[in-house]
């Protein structure tokens, strides 16, 4: 099997979207990182209006780390597959435990 170029076959996206604004609206990586795991089939926007209950709940990857299913039911319970993404976000939560740990690349 051949290698693929990642940064040649990535050139049509980067030509396609470089400069414009991200869908979901976010203030650090951990923010980030928790919406995109919320909004997988779900809208943009329903996240983007329950982030903020979700940020003063479980403000950073230590506070989402102790955090339990509890008490994030409550706040993500209206997003389609909540239980999993709670699961999700608990997992990623315990193995990276703090916002610095974030990886902000693909290697590792």
């Amino acid at each position: 099997m051949a290698s693929i170029d990642w940064q040649k076959e990535i050139q049509p996206l980067i030509k396609k979207y470089k400069g414009k604004k991200h869908p979901l609206t976010y203030g650090s990586p951990y923010e980030l990182l928790v919406m995109v795991v919320l909004s997988a089939q779900d809208s943009d926007r329903h996240i983007n209006k329950i982030a903020p209950e979700v940020f003063a709940v479980v403000p950073d990857m230590k506070a989402l780390a102790s955090a339990n299913k509890e008490l994030l039911f409550p706040i993500i319970g209206k997003v389609r597959n909540f239980a999993n993404k709670t699961k999700w976000l608990l997992e990623l939560a315990s193995q990276i435990k703090e916002d610095k740990n974030i990886p902000a690349t693909l290697r590792s």
